[in-house]
């Protein structure tokens, strides 16, 4: 039989222990998966085991003890998980609110904060409007039973939905400003960023797993900015590029409008079970991306706007999955859906490390 080489030893720890970061290392207690935490203190007691059988390599016996001293933190961590845990469903449903908020925090963050305002995706916003006032109506809802863990975060959010108002205000003045030609300008790019969005989410993907919601919202915005191109035509604008692109809008409105009935033909021929495991094989495709792009790479190299969709990506795949846990609950979904948050979290706190790494800090 042959012997477990430090290489190998070395991989299987690391895979150990960025799963354990990714999962457990400063996540809401109440709302870990115990059951995962056992898988890994299984794994990572077969590696000391097997490092054991070799300690007598220097190399070996640093990665041991480091694999020692891990498996008595998840031991400890296990302990106060389950403690969390055994102060009931509400103390879970309250870290699982004030994760949600900040996951809407960082949605925000990416699309919005420090961007020209003209450029904006209202869109967007206004969906990120409503996630949080959703997120504030949970939250009121367990003020009386955790008002001091949930008061400080409800202020949080209120806060931020004001900035947000405004900020949905602010962006609406801002792309009716400059001559009519400067406009129709800006209405091109506002209708290329739709068509972005289009190529990004949809193009290529399956249909199973994408979000009628997200293809709605997209025609919503394209209306609108056909609408202002045509406005400006009629208010005197002579462009042939404006146009133009009344009619490059038209009939791409024509192709969404026929993508999105075959989207909902698709689904109809599917049981819930089969788009939960699609929707786990759409995320998985999302996850094995940034283990290639961005695992254990130089963050000051890294592409943020790749990132930005990646957490974009898990996102409405999340939202799907919240969908079926909604309506028909399944087991694997339910745990799919943990697994998707966990990353979602995991991505948006790499986004902020990429953006430091890339200014020096």
């Amino acid at each position: 039989m042959s012997r477990t080489t430090f290489k190998e030893l070395k991989e299987r720890a690391d895979s150990i222990y960025q799963r354990y970061n990714a999962h457990f290392a400063g996540k809401a207690r109440a709302t870990r998966d115990l059951s995962l935490l056992d898988e890994l203190l299984g794994e990572l007691e077969t590696v000391i085991a097997d490092a054991q059988s070799q300690s007598g390599d220097p190399a070996v016996v640093s990665l041991l003890e480091m694999a020692k001293d891990n498996q008595q933190v998840y031991r400890d961590e296990r302990l106060a998980i389950a403690e969390a845990k055994e102060a009931g469903p509400v103390a879970e449903e309250v870290s699982r609110v004030v994760a949600e908020a900040n996951l809407v925090f960082g949605h925000y963050r990416r699309h919005f904060a420090s961007k020209d305002r003209r450029t904006r995706d209202m869109g967007i916003l206004m969906e990120v409007i409503t996630d949080l006032e959703e997120v504030r109506a949970r939250m009121k809802g367990l003020v009386k039973s955790h008002r001091e863990a949930i008061e400080p975060n409800l202020e949080i959010v209120e806060e931020n939905l004001r900035m947000y108002r405004n900020e949905a205000h602010q962006i609406e003045s801002a792309q009716t400003q400059g001559t009519p030609q400067e406009q129709a300008d800006l209405l091109a790019t506002l209708a290329n960023n739709q068509f972005g969005l289009y190529r990004d989410h949809f193009a290529g993907k399956s249909r199973h797993t994408r979000r009628e919601g997200l293809l709605e919202r997209m025609v919503e915005q394209l209306k609108r900015t056909r609408a202002a191109m045509q406005r400006l035509k009629k208010r005197g604008l002579r462009s042939q590029a404006n146009d133009r692109n009344i009619g490059i809008v038209t009939e791409n409105l024509k192709v969404y409008a026929r993508e999105l009935a075959a989207i909902k033909d698709a689904k109809a021929e599917l049981s819930t079970e089969q788009i939960a495991g699609s929707l786990g094989a759409a995320a998985n495709e999302v996850m094995g991306e940034y283990r290639e792009h961005f695992a254990g790479q130089n963050r000051a190299t890294r592409d943020l706007n790749k990132l930005s969709l990646m957490c974009d990506q898990l996102a409405e795949i999340g939202r799907q999955m919240h969908a079926i846990e909604v309506k028909e609950p399944l087991e694997i979904n339910s745990k799919n859906l943990d697994i998707v948050t966990d990353t979602r979290v995991m991505y948006e706190r790499e986004y902020r490390e990429v953006e430091k790494a890339k200014v020096g800090v």
